[in-house]
């Protein structure tokens, strides 16, 4: 319940972070079906795989408590014969969620209002729907997987990278479930929250989207588009001239903050994925471009965040500097949209003669 109600602050608060959440959870879940395409799996769709990312599965060893496992687990306990390869068909997977897809589809036409704000909202709920469409709703009851080995035989053959402590579960040398909200920010700042046993309990639903294809731009236009909307009302109608100004700051700085962050993220990315040394090593000897682009692709993957290595001072001072301002700009938009109600112009009382819009046979 406490999950929900976190959730719901969150759609009200920013509806770019659901939408941001929903594309990342798409972009994992997709790679994690092409992968097990792959391998030799083509009966593992989007379901399964978004079932298996929510936690729907439990691994079972002798020597360790149960705990959840994700795609990337899975797939490397099966071409390892830890585990049989799990047989569960799709309507096995929607028996288990709480919502059909018909809800799930037509759900957000309840919200309506042709207001600024109120359009915002709908359209990152609009496009949040549609990269869950194929995501299995409050499932209770998981999978349950059992391994005839023991949890230290697995790590063994895990290799060096097993060796290390685990922050999460004893499969972090696969899938470390990070960086997360409440695991690396949360934690940086001296704050505890989410579970606190190990191995986790359930697996964190506030993971930071990772998307690195044609679908980071398109979120970030949609984001944007999403914040720059309130812009269209700079010459709205305001009960005073005071609140048409602090409108007019807040919307430029929910468009100002996503841009700012979009920007370092990008920046971010091309330097975790070795680009900008690229450009940097093409700049200072332009005639090696061949030689610089093979030594990137034959560069060993950067390790997966840690909560000592994420994020880094300076980045959460950053990250927050924007996230407080984004804030703040928000909640007068949103008091706003309910203040102005107070003082409004006479024709938004009229009411729309329809007749007039469509062609009509007298």
């Amino acid at each position: 319940m406490f999950r929900r109600r976190k959730w719901m602050i969150y759609a009200t608060v920013g509806p770019e972070f659901i939408l941001g959440a929903a594309a990342g959870q798409y972009e994992s879940v997709h790679k994690a079906v092409q992968e097990f395409k792959r391998t030799g799996h083509p009966e593992w769709t989007m379901p399964h795989a978004f079932f298996a990312d929510m936690g729907g599965f439990m691994l079972h060893a002798s020597d360790c408590k149960p705990f959840p496992v994700n795609n990337k687990h899975i797939q490397w306990l099966a071409a390892n014969a830890f585990i049989t390869f799990p047989e569960v068909s799709s309507l096995d997977i929607w028996d288990k969620s709480k919502a059909d897809r018909l809800v799930k589809t037509i759900g957000w036409l309840a919200v309506t209002k042709l207001e600024l704000s109120t359009v915002s909202i709908v359209f990152c709920t609009v496009m949040t729907y549609f990269c869950w469409l194929h995501k299995p709703s409050d499932v209770k009851t998981p999978i349950h997987l059992f391994t005839q080995h023991k949890m230290a035989d697995i790590l063994i053959a895990g290799g060096d990278a097993a060796k290390r402590p685990y922050h999460m579960t004893p499969l972090d040398f696969i899938d470390n479930l990070g960086p997360t909200w409440s695991g690396n920010v949360m934690a940086f700042a001296g704050i505890r929250c989410g579970p606190q046993e190990r191995p986790l309990p359930r697996l964190p639903n506030d993971r930071f989207p990772h998307v690195r294809s044609i679908r980071q731009y398109l979120l970030i236009i949609m984001t944007l588009f999403s914040d720059g909307i309130h812009i269209f009302g700079w010459h709205f109608a305001f009960p005073s001239h005071s609140e048409l100004i602090i409108w007019r700051v807040a919307s430029l700085v929910m468009f100002c903050t996503a841009a700012v962050f979009w920007f370092a993220e990008l920046f971010a990315g091309l330097y975790r994925d070795g680009v900008l040394e690229m450009f940097k090593n093409i700049i200072v000897n332009p005639s090696r471009v061949s030689e610089a682009n093979a030594a990137r692709k034959e560069r060993p993957p950067r390790p997966q965040p840690t909560p000592e290595t994420f994020p880094l001072p300076w980045e959460f001072a950053a990250s927050m500097t924007v996230f407080l301002l984004y804030l703040v700009a928000r909640a007068y938009v949103l008091a706003e949209m309910f203040a102005g109600l107070r003082e409004l112009p006479h024709s938004a009382y009229q009411n729309v003669d329809w007749s007039n819009f469509f062609p009509h046979v007298s």
